[in-house]
């Protein structure tokens, strides 16, 4: 069995940098593996213990994402690419979901499973995942809170939200995204991070996949950051009757703070 993970480079956040177009510019900042992302890895690497089965590892960014390529290599991962292009920079998930799907159909094809983290810390959309699955035309699950079982032929997962949880089959291929605080990820071992120091990493743009320029990043993307702005963290606030108060009312305040 092969399966796929995307994981994400995700900004240290204690260091914000951005763009002139309101995006957050990666080539400036350190980078980390989204943390749910490392439970998705792990959750890779635990079906591979139980099948016969090859885990890659894919992240698409800047060169430097090749630093979170090399901490999933170290993990136990048999594989790991990165998706690097220019003509990436800016992409929302719908473009990025165009690239991923892309390299799976390209890089990939004999995938059965493709995993995601829920969402990544410096978006929060949870879209990517559905996107891919929906380009792929696959199923997908999403809050993956375990698996339950796994075959070549199936899987049974738990999909958890805050009203409830159910158990779901899914035939394979198929595309689930992991909740935070299921899997705890492994610490590597010495061993895996000297096989990450000489892995070699191989990088593809975005003509090695067969993707236009038209199909991603800014131009491919129909969201933009309009705006980016400081919050200031206070503890004033107002109170409504709910009787007495009209919505528009309510949204004229709001107005006034932003």
């Amino acid at each position: 069995m092969n399966i796929a993970v995307f994981i994400k480079q995700v900004p240290d956040t204690t260091d914000v940098k951005w763009t002139v177009n309101n995006n957050i510019d990666r080539t400036k900042m350190d980078s980390v593996i989204n943390p749910v992302d490392k439970e998705a890895i792990e959750a890779a690497l635990r079906i591979k213990e139980q099948l016969d089965a090859k885990v890659t590892v894919v992240t698409m960014g800047p060169k430097k994402a090749e630093d979170v390529l090399k901490e999933a290599v170290a993990m136990g991962v048999d594989d790991a690419f990165l998706l690097c292009d220019s003509k990436f920079a800016g992409s929302d998930t719908l473009a990025t979901s165009k690239v991923l799907s892309a390299s799976i159909k390209e890089l990939l094809p004999d995938t059965k499973l493709i995993i995601f983290g829920q969402s990544a810390q410096d978006g929060e959309t949870g879209q990517t995942g559905p996107c891919v699955a929906a380009r792929l035309n696959l199923p997908s699950v999403g809050h993956v809170s375990e698996i339950v079982e796994i075959t070549e032929e199936k899987i049974t997962v738990v999909s958890e939200t805050d009203k409830e949880k159910i158990t779901l089959n899914v035939t394979l291929p198929a595309v689930l995204c992991i909740y935070n605080y299921v899997y705890p990820p492994r610490i590597p071992r010495v061993c895996g991070y000297v096989k990450a120091q000489d892995y070699n990493y191989v990088t593809y743009n975005m003509y090695d996949i067969n993707v236009m320029d038209s199909e991603t990043g800014l131009k491919g993307s129909p969201t933009y950051v309009s705006k980016v702005f400081k919050c200031n963290d206070t503890r004033n606030g107002m109170l409504f009757d709910a009787g007495e108060t009209s919505v528009s009312e309510i949204y004229q305040e709001i107005k006034k703070v932003l």
